[in-house]
């Protein structure tokens, strides 16, 4: 699962970088094209394709920080980062267009990137809807809302397909400007209804004042843009603000992530803390009945064999159950040495039932680092119980671990039954404390853990934590 997991870690983040320098190379196509045809010869396609460049820049540095978060929260992540995508694209397209502008051979290629542009815009309050979703709980009021948007998203799509045959969003003279004699109702009409239709579905919404905010800062943009274009055709004036709205809406994005998006993850991370500290809680006040049973069952024997035996093992388990009372108090990662301790009293204790079974071999070569508390016991407890105690001649348990220049290493391994790990993992009883103690690994100390073992020879459970300084650790040091 783990092995799994890593490679699915791996080919998001290689996505991440594939996606970030595609970006980056997207600039760097504006720039030459910029250049290539001459850009400063006109002031308006220059003023244009420099502000775009600018939002391009901006776009990138936000997918940039989208990514640096805990990755706790997966799906939120992913739609912000289609309508960073989304948003992206649109503007490069019309870059691309605005840096041929004036250009009468470019006619053709400016009609393309315009087309590109208005139809990757027209999916931004789709997109922005399906972000926002995912801060709503699904309702009745949430499903039409979706089917209004998609619904008017393809409509308008198809009309900018239409365009490039029959003029009805915008046209290019053969001079290669603006037609300013189509007059673009569609877009217009389009920004009013997706408006609408949000601007509704946010004020009904559970969100609250500041979210509300955050969502209505993107949709008043191209409110306002779409009444000055509709008065730059009502009134003649020669001005395009295509531009300007691009970088209002980056700026409104950047508003959105800062001020919504970090307050998510933040909410999603203590809420996930706070469900591994009462998942812990519960796992090691849940001590296994049958030990529980059987080390008083010992002790009592003992009264009568070794009294003086029976009083030290009485005192051993009293230490046992109050140190996994202690653990049960700490969110924090404790000592391996403070682990090993625990260990090696319940391994004591199980010494007394199975003298001439059970034999514990230690190879410690290193104590000094941090892991989850209750992490290793757990896989001590499996290998007794499910190893050695299922053999009739016994068996051995080693308790090993070791440093490197990465990594701390821990190994817990047993030569009794063994087991195979690919249909043992999920029956619900065997190694439910491996699975326990493999996710706080996980989540607390970022560690990997891993099970090797074979029917019928043996089982080796291997903790690997980075040896990277961490806030965990600082914050122990501190206490």
């Amino acid at each position: 699962m783990d092995k799994r997991q890593g490679f699915a870690k791996k080919i998001s983040r290689s996505s991440y970088f594939v996606i970030l320098g595609s970006m980056c190379f997207a600039i760097l196509i504006v720039i030459t094209a910029a250049f290539t045809n001459n850009i400063p010869r006109d002031i308006y396609a220059f003023s244009n394709t420099l502000i775009d460049i600018i939002g391009l820049v901006f776009l990138t540095l936000l997918f940039g920080f989208s990514f640096s978060g805990t990755g706790n929260i997966k799906k939120p992540t992913q739609a912000f980062k289609l309508l960073l995508t989304l948003v992206f694209t649109s503007v490069f397209f019309s870059s691309v267009a605005n840096s041929m502008y004036k250009l009468p051979d470019r006619v053709i290629l400016i009609t393309m990137f315009t087309t590109l542009a208005y139809a990757f815009a027209g999916t931004f309050y789709l997109a922005l809807w399906y972000y926002q979703k995912q801060f709503l709980k699904r309702s009745k009021k949430t499903r039409p809302v979706t089917i209004l948007l998609t619904a008017a998203t393809v409509v308008y799509i198809t009309i900018v397909i239409i365009n490039l045959f029959v003029p009805v969003t915008f046209t290019i003279t053969k001079q290669g400007v603006w037609d300013y004699n189509v007059v673009d109702y569609t877009s217009f009409v389009m920004n009013c209804l997706c408006i609408t239709i949000m601007g509704i579905a946010t004020i009904i919404s559970g969100m609250d004042l500041k979210k509300k905010l955050s969502f209505a800062s993107f949709l008043t943009v191209p409110a306002f843009i779409a009444i000055i274009n509709l008065l730059h055709y009502v009134l003649g004036w020669e001005i395009f603000l295509t531009s300007i709205e691009h970088v209002a809406m980056i700026l409104t994005l950047y508003i959105i992530f800062f001020n919504i998006h970090i307050e998510l993850e933040n909410d999603i991370i203590k809420h996930e803390k706070e469900q591994i500290k009462l998942q812990f809680a519960a796992t090691i006040s849940q001590i296994q009945p049958h030990f529980v049973y059987n080390s008083l069952s010992v002790i009592a024997a003992l009264c009568d064999e070794d009294p003086k035996l029976a009083a030290e093992a009485a005192n051993t388990f009293s230490d046992y159950l109050r140190e996994n009372i202690d653990f049960a108090g700490k969110d924090k990662p404790v000592t391996f040495a403070e682990e090993l301790n625990h260990i090696k009293t319940y391994v004591w204790l199980e010494q007394l039932r199975f003298p001439n079974k059970l034999k514990v071999e230690y190879d410690i070569k290193c104590t000094d680092f941090y892991v989850p508390a209750l992490s290793v016991q757990p896989l001590v407890e499996n290998a007794v119980k499910h190893g050695i105690c299922k053999t009739r001649s016994g068996g051995t348990v080693k308790i090993i671990s070791f440093e490197d220049d990465l990594f701390y290493t821990v190994t817990v391994s047993d030569d009794g039954v063994g087991f195979d790990p690919s249909k043992s993992v999920n029956d619900g009883k065997q190694h439910v404390g491996i699975e326990n103690a493999r996710f706080r690994i996980r989540e607390i100390s970022n560690g990997r853990l891993y099970i090797e073992s074979r029917p019928g020879e043996s089982t080796t459970v291997t903790i690997k934590l980075p040896k990277r300084k961490t806030d965990y650790e600082d914050n122990y040091r501190r206490r």
